[in-house]
C-alpha cells in the first residue's frame, strides 16, 4: 500500500528497523532527489512488512517502475510482494537492485527476471573506518606515500558544498574516459536535498588551481563517494589523493562506522575492464569488496516494454550526440 502520509523521519526509521544500514537509495530524501530529475516517487509498504521507494515514470501509455536498492529487506517474499503490486499497477517493465547478497539471484531467477545493464554499481568496496592515522598506516604503501606527498606540498582540500566546482572536475574526466556523468544541476539538487552532503575539493597551495572534487553523501553511519572529477593537472601534488584522504578521514572523525567507495570492477575483471584503474585506485585504501545480485527486470507488458526501450535508446543517442558536440 502507498504511504503518502508518512513523512522522511518515519519512513527512514522503519527503513532502519528492516536493514543495517538501511539503503541510501531507499531513503526519503534520495527519492525526493528523483521526483526533481522527472521521476514520480511512490513509497510502499508491501505485504508481509518489506518498504520499496519505487521511481516511476510514463512513455506513452507504459509505465516503468524502478526500485535502487530495494525493495527493504532484499528477500524472495519481498520481491514476491513487489511484483504483485507491479501487476496490480499496470507496470510494464519492473527494475530491481536490490542491495542484498549476490547469491540473491538465484530466486530473482526462479522469479522470471532476466539480468540487464546496472545503474548503479554491482560491485563494490567498503573500508571499515579507524581513527585516521591507524588508517593511512593500513593503507597500501603508493596510497600512503601520495598522500603524505600531498600533505608535505601543501595542497589545500576545502570541504563545502561547491556543485559548480565538482561539474568541472566531472567534466574534464567525461572528456578523458567518454562516459556520461550528471551535470552540475544534479549535484546542486544532492547537495540541496540529502541530509547531510558534502564535496572535498583540493586546490593547488599557490595557484588556488582546483585539481580534484570528491562529492560524499553520509546517511545512518555510512558514507558514500558517489561522485568525483580530477583535472589531470599538476599530479605531483597529488591533489586526488588528498581529496578523497579528507573525505574518508573525515567521515571517520565524524563517527562514521565505514566509507563506501561505490564502484568497482568486478573481482575476476582483467587489465582491460575500463575500470581498472579505477578499482586499483580504490583497492589501495584497503576494504572489503562487495558484490550485490546486479540490475534485473521483469517484463509484464511485452508491447509496453518495447515501446519503454526506444524511448531510452533515443534519449542514449541524444545524450552521445550532446557529448560529442560539446
Amino acid at each position: 500500500m502507498p504511504t503518502g502520509v508518512y513523512g522522511a523521519p518515519r519512513w527512514d526509521g522503519e527503513l532502519e528497523e528492516r536493514a543495517s544500514p538501511s539503503p541510501l537509495l531507499q531513503t526519503w530524501a534520495w527519492g525526493e532527489v528523483q521526483a526533481r530529475t522527472g521521476w514520480t516517487i511512490e513509497r510502499l509498504r508491501l505485504p508481509g512488512g518489506a518498504m520499496a521507494s519505487v521511481q516511476l515514470r510514463s512513455v506513452g501509455p507504459a509505465r516503468e517502475a524502478y526500485v535502487p536498492r530495494g525493495p527493504v529487506p532484499a528477500t524472495p517474499d519481498a520481491i514476491d510482494a513487489l511484483v504483485q503490486w507491479a501487476q496490480g499497477a499496470r507496470i510494464a517493465r519492473l527494475l530491481i537492485e536490490p542491495e542484498a547478497l549476490a547469491s540473491l539471484a538465484d530466486a530473482i531467477t526462479e522469479r522470471r527476471f532476466s539480468s540487464t545493464a546496472p545503474t548503479q554499481p554491482q560491485h563494490t568496496r567498503i573500508l571499515q573506518l579507524r581513527p585516521p592515522d591507524e588508517m593511512l598506516r593500513s593503507f597500501r604503501h603508493g596510497r600512503r606515500y601520495n598522500i603524505r606527498a600531498g600533505l608535505r606540498r601543501g595542497v589545500i582540500v576545502k570541504e563545502g558544498q561547491d556543485a559548480a566546482e565538482l561539474a568541472r572536475q566531472s567534466a574534464a574526466v567525461e572528456r578523458r574516459e567518454s562516459i556520461n556523468l550528471p551535470d552540475r544541476r544534479y549535484y546542486d539538487l544532492l547537495l540541496e536535498l540529502l541530509p547531510w552532503c558534502r564535496t572535498y575539493a583540493a586546490y593547488h597551495p599557490t595557484t588556488n588551481e582546483a585539481l580534484a572534487t570528491v562529492l560524499v553523501v553520509r546517511h545512518a553511519g555510512r558514507a558514500y563517494s558517489l561522485f568525483a572529477g580530477r583535472s589531470g593537472a599538476h599530479p605531483e601534488l597529488m591533489g586526488n589523493d588528498l581529496a578523497w584522504w579528507s573525505a574518508i578521514s573525515s567521515a571517520s572523525e565524524a563517527g562514521c562506522r565505514d566509507f563506501d567507495l561505490w564502484g568497482v570492477p568486478p573481482p575476476d575483471a582483467g587489465p582491460s575492464h575500463p575500470w581498472h584503474g579505477l578499482g586499483f585506485f580504490k583497492s589501495e585504501f584497503g576494504g572489503e569488496e562487495v558484490s550485490y545480485p546486479g540490475a534485473w527486470e521483469l517484463v509484464l507488458s511485452g508491447a509496453g516494454a518495447k515501446l519503454i526501450a526506444l524511448e531510452k535508446k533515443s534519449r542514449t543517442y541524444v545524450r552521445g550526440l550532446k557529448r560529442n558536440i560539446s
